[in-house]
């Protein structure tokens, strides 16, 4: 019979030939996680010559003790009379001790002082923990305003943060003919919050800027004035030191903006109180009046003058403005404007317009090359993504075809409003092109800031300079200059249209023209498109003149 000899080996020796550490955990793994919480603390108003704590908790959520290193907690950047008064050893884990620094108010009555704090830990991703200390230097208790909104898209339930901007995004346009409480649009909160000790008076709050954008509401708690000031604001601490009052220390201003036409719509929202702080404060308003409908940039394309032989490309913009997806069904070159197709824009060697010199091809924000047709995402308001196209003309002149026909257009057949057809004019050669700007742009349209009093509009007057000029290679001979056909007679008798000091343009040169405004009816959406014929590009250029409201007294 075979017999399995069975051997033991002592443990000792067996353990030797394994790795050091097969049955333990890895020691490196365990550590202390230092945080300040809060990291930052606002004592608010502090009378003059009293002192007030401020506790911050050192904490730790690691998984190892904390130890603060010894002599490394110090005070810095000190302007006031700030003294660290206790800082604890150790922080075992799961737990916190208090970090305190006490504060005596200085004589600088209606200042800021502040200071901040570093702690050095055997937190190996943290070896220096900071946090901050400020107070308001107040003679008696006093108001202290702040405002706070929401970012743009943050999620549901989110804090607020302190409120610079307030960005509408992309918002559809509404009928100019409309007052604006009865137009579509977006409505966003900046919240005004009492961090003093005494009540606080929200005097006013108006708009300066595009009259699209208006004060809707203010509402305080439940009560909502249509806006109606003054508005008191209950005091949000109830003494020195910081402590909260429990109350309802808020008041939220409703902003609504309703644009009438497509583009960047720019404002300030400026709020009056009489805080001690925050007396005066501004918030940036901004949106995009956005549509069914493409915008194009630029809205002619100017090679300027190439010579035989050589090559030049220009890159045009496309941008789906709209709050819904848009098709470009077809992009190609229309050479003599008829809406036939001369060449398609697919970069193709037999895809090519004017005897193979002129040809286009579509790229998406990847850089990546696409069809002539393409379906554009509704607009984000930013840069990039699926809601725009680069289209890349390419010009090579030839003896036999030296310049680019006034005619010639990049033409985009779309889905949009019954298949509409938006245009970019191409020139290239001796062809004059004319480019409109004015002294007060805004958005894509030129504004007049009108004066007077805001409720009574025919006291509304302004005026503003259009300046007109030849970017293209060729003379330009200006024709009529009048508001578009269709323009209501009520509107167009608000406006006198001045004449240009010549119709004569040459290559790069320039002249002006003035348009005064003055309202002699109830219409507060005066607002019109200025055509301006002549021999060049398209033959015809627009501006479109809007008008700003007065601002509220």
């Amino acid at each position: 019979m075979n017999r399995m000899t069975r051997r033991v080996i002592p443990l000792a020796v067996a353990l030797g030939v394994l790795p050091a550490c097969q049955f333990c955990d890895d020691t490196n793994a365990f550590s202390p996680t230092a945080a300040l919480e809060p990291a930052v603390i606002d004592l608010g108003p502090i009378t003059t010559g009293v002192t007030c704590p401020a506790v911050m908790s050192l904490v730790n959520n690691g998984n190892a003790d904390l130890t603060v290193e010894p002599g490394s907690a110090k005070l810095i950047d000190t302007d006031g009379t700030f003294t660290l008064i206790s800082v604890p050893a150790l922080v075992t884990l799961g737990s916190r001790g208090d970090v305190q620094i006490n504060y005596t108010a200085g004589e600088t009555i209606g200042s800021r002082e502040s200071t901040g704090v570093e702690i050095g830990t055997n937190d190996p991703s943290n070896l220096i923990v900071r946090g901050s200390v400020t107070a308001f230097v107040a003679e008696a208790p006093v108001g202290l305003a702040r405002a706070t909104c929401l970012e743009r898209g943050a999620a549901v339930g989110a804090a607020e943060v302190a409120c610079e901007t307030l960005d509408f995004g992309a918002v559809g346009i509404s009928s100019a003919l409309d007052p604006i409480a009865d137009r579509n649009g977006v409505i966003l909160n900046v919240t005004i919050v009492n961090d003093g000790n005494k009540d606080l008076t929200l005097q006013g709050a108006v708009v300066n800027g595009s009259g699209d954008f208006i004060v809707q509401s203010v509402q305080r708690g439940s009560l909502v004035v249509v806006p109606s000031f003054p508005v008191v604001i209950a005091a949000g601490r109830s003494g020195d030191c910081g402590e909260q009052t429990g109350a309802d220390n808020t008041a939220t201003i409703s902003v609504k903006y309703s644009p009438t036409a497509i583009g960047a719509g720019v404002a300030t929202l400026q709020i009056l109180t009489d805080g001690a702080e925050g007396s005066a404060i501004d918030v940036a308003l901004s949106g995009q009046g956005s549509d069914t409908n493409l915008l194009t940039n630029p809205e002619i394309v100017v090679f300027g003058s190439v010579p035989e032989g050589s090559s030049a490309s220009e890159d045009v913009l496309v941008q789906n403005v709209g709050t819904a997806a848009a098709s470009v069904n077809e992009s190609c070159i229309d050479l003599e404007d008829d809406g036939v197709c001369d060449g398609l824009c697919t970069g193709a060697a037999n895809d090519t317009a004017l005897d193979g010199t002129l040809r286009c091809t579509v790229f998406d924000s990847a850089g990546a090359q696409v069809g002539k047709g393409f379906v554009l995402g509704a607009t984000d308001a930013a840069a990039g993504g699926d809601d725009e196209r680069t289209i890349t003309l390419e010009w090579n002149p030839t003896a036999a075809k030296p310049s680019i026909p006034s005619t010639a257009v990049l033409m985009l057949k779309s889905n949009i409003r019954n298949n509409k057809v938006f245009k970019v004019g191409l020139s290239g050669g001796n062809v004059g092109s004319l480019e409109i700007d004015s002294t007060t742009p805004c958005g894509s349209d030129e504004c007049i800031q009108a004066d007077g009093d805001l409720a009574t509009t025919t006291s509304w007057t302004g005026s503003t300079t259009l300046t007109l000029r030849n970017s293209g290679t060729g003379t330009l001979t200006l024709g009529t200059i009048a508001p578009e056909a269709g323009t209501s007679p009520a509107i167009a008798d608000d406006f006198t249209i001045g004449a240009p000091a010549t119709t004569s343009l040459a290559p790069g040169a320039s002249t002006t023209l003035t348009i005064e405004y003055a309202n002699n009816d109830a219409s507060q959406v005066d607002g019109f498109n200025l055509i301006v014929q002549h021999n060049g590009v398209l033959g015809r250029t627009l501006a479109s003149i809007r008008i700003v409201p007065p601002a509220a007294e």
